[in-house]
């Protein structure tokens, strides 16, 4: 476990240390400033702004500013939002897209598991092509279609749930909802597939030839080896959800931090794109390393670290 943990540290520090330098060769790559469409602004104020945010600093100088803030979590002020740190932009936005992530991947998590497991153990039949016409459309048809679809139907025929505001947690259902439905398919193919090849395993044909059958034998020996595909995806896939889907926060006008990613990249806030990148990067790197810490309790077998000898 120990060498497990300080193996992953050290790759934790290089997946971020690419991650950030990779960030700030693109922030720079692109043409122009945030400074740039600010028309109206005299020549010499604009002088003035890129001295006060060290834009005039050398390439050099900047990128080693960036990497001593996003090593002290510390990424400064935002250029376009007055009096607001980038810091505090996060804290302002995790929160709201992290309650519409974890209903999401509960809705989501739960409904693509049963789907999956129906659909295997009653393959072929109408339950089968049922489940799997629901996870084709809900990997074909986009969020957003189905965002808008949500919001005509029970936002403004029925009249069940508000929208473009946010407030209680009638605000969250719908986003929630339409978070939800690609990463359901996706889990209830996966689910699917995984149980129907542990089924077909020889020991598992063994077992139900002999008259073994029951919930226990179901979900010890089937199920249990069926969720290590499953366990993969969750982690990527509940990472994003909890950081927030940038049209769906958009869409439903929701002040998370896909909202401040988006507008930090439309009006190229460096400070801003840098720590929000940052920060959805390690909230995806802690949820890999749970995933393989879920490895070992899902299948005593696996190991996480290979013995010697």
């Amino acid at each position: 476990m120990r060498q497990f943990i300080t193996r992953r540290i050290i790759s934790v520090i290089l997946t971020l240390f690419v991650i950030i330098s990779l960030t700030f060769l693109l922030m720079y790559a692109i043409p122009g400033d945030p400074f740039t469409s600010e028309n109206r602004i005299p020549e010499q104020v604009v002088e003035n702004l890129k001295e006060h945010y060290g834009l005039n600093d050398p390439l050099l100088i900047q990128y080693f500013k960036y990497l001593k803030g996003a090593l002290l979590m510390d990424f400064g002020p935002s250029i376009k939002w007055d009096n607001q740190t980038v810091n505090q932009l996060i804290a302002n936005g995790f929160p709201v897209s992290a309650m519409i992530g974890i209903q999401a991947i509960l809705i989501a998590a739960f409904f693509g598991i049963v789907l999956g497991i129906l659909a295997a153990f009653r393959h072929n039949s109408a339950i089968d092509y049922f489940s799997m016409i629901i996870a084709i459309l809900g990997l074909s048809v986009p969020s957003f279609i189905f965002a808008t679809i949500l919001i005509n139907f029970f936002a403004i025929k029925l009249q069940w749930f508000p929208v473009a505001t946010w407030g209680t947690w009638k605000h969250s259902v719908l986003p929630s909802i339409a978070l939800a439905v690609t990463p359901m398919a996706y889990i209830a193919r996966l689910t699917r597939s995984s149980i129907l090849e542990v089924l077909s395993m020889d020991y598992i044909q063994t077992a139900m030839a002999k008259g073994v059958t029951g919930f226990r034998f179901i979900f010890k020996h089937v199920l249990r080896n069926a969720m290590i595909p499953v366990v993969t995806i969750l982690g990527p896939i509940t990472a994003t959800v909890l950081t927030g889907s940038f049209v769906i926060e958009q869409i439903f006008g929701i002040p998370g931090l896909g909202k401040y990613f988006v507008e930090g990249i439309t009006d190229r806030d460096y400070p801003l794109i840098l720590g929000t990148t940052v920060f959805y990067s390690a909230i995806l790197i802690f949820f890999i390393i749970l995933v393989d810490l879920a490895y070992v309790l899902i299948d005593p077998r696996i190991k996480l670290i290979k013995r010697r000898g």
